[in-house]
């Protein structure tokens, strides 16, 4: 007699599991040993809390894991998609990089402001991404503490929501330099004679101690952002990013991706 049939175990399906099309997670790590050693904890506790059970795309750019690193780390994660970098992501635009600060504040290096100038817009038109239209980015040092009941990609879907983010801080004043200006200026050139509705609330009153109607330098922090990719590649906010682009503060300031969002 033939041996017994053994049962089949059929992966559920992403609509089974209620998972959203088009969704991916992304990490951009750069050299350090502490960079590699922070992905590490924090893929395993994303995979522990969230992706055991919704398996997504996660995409990790790098600087240059080694083929041993990406393996390590494929132990932890499958389903992982490892991209190295390219030149695009090094250029300066409109910028003599033999003229910026080699270091800004004490950390922001050429390359971490390389970084900063990715995340704020060239990120969301790298062909990598091209057929995702939801992004869920965490930092290296991201680690998520507990299980992830509902799937956000589908409470930001479900909502109609175009940005989720978990919390508000207060850019450091040298880290703005020129920055409000130059989005006052994108505004007069755009027609826009009021600030959107989303921005007034971070605009100084008579109680704040600034100027009235000046921006109090809040931003959104990113180390933990999920967002809907045609917006951010649509007109209206690639426009201003290349506004900022031409300007050069992202590498003789370092403006970050976080007060621009």
């Amino acid at each position: 007699l033939p041996p017994p049939a053994l049962p089949v175990t059929l992966r559920p399906s992403r609509q089974a599991l209620g998972m959203v099309d088009n969704a991916v997670i992304t990490y951009l790590i750069g050299n350090k040993t502490e960079h590699y050693l922070d992905i590490k904890d924090s893929l395993a506790s994303l995979h522990m809390h969230f992706l055991s059970e919704r398996p997504y795309p996660v995409v990790v750019f790098h600087e240059g894991l080694g083929a041993g690193q990406m393996e390590e780390l494929r132990r932890l994660y499958a389903n992982l998609l490892f991209h190295r970098l390219d030149e695009e992501f090094l250029k300066a635009p409109n910028v003599n990089l033999s003229d910026v600060p080699k270091v800004i504040g004490g950390h922001a290096s050429v390359g971490y402001r390389h970084m900063c100038r990715f995340f704020s817009g060239s990120m969301f038109e790298y062909p990598l991404l091209a057929k995702y239209e939801w992004f869920w980015r965490l930092d290296s040092d991201s680690f998520i503490l507990g299980k992830v009941e509902k799937d956000p990609f589908a409470t930001m879907r479900d909502g109609g929501k175009v940005y989720g983010y978990l919390g508000v801080g207060r850019e450091d004043e040298y880290l703005t330099t020129g920055l409000w200006p130059a989005a006052k200026e994108y505004m007069v050139a755009e027609g826009i004679k009021k600030p959107p509705k989303l921005l007034k609330r971070y605009l100084n009153n008579d109680t704040d101690g600034g100027a009235r109607g000046e921006w109090d330098r809040s931003y959104y922090y990113t180390n933990f952002e999920i967002g809907h990719l045609p917006f951010f590649r649509g007109r209206q906010y690639q426009a201003f990013f290349r506004h900022l682009e031409k300007l050069g503060g992202f590498y003789h300031y370092r403006w970050g991706d976080a007060p621009i969002r």
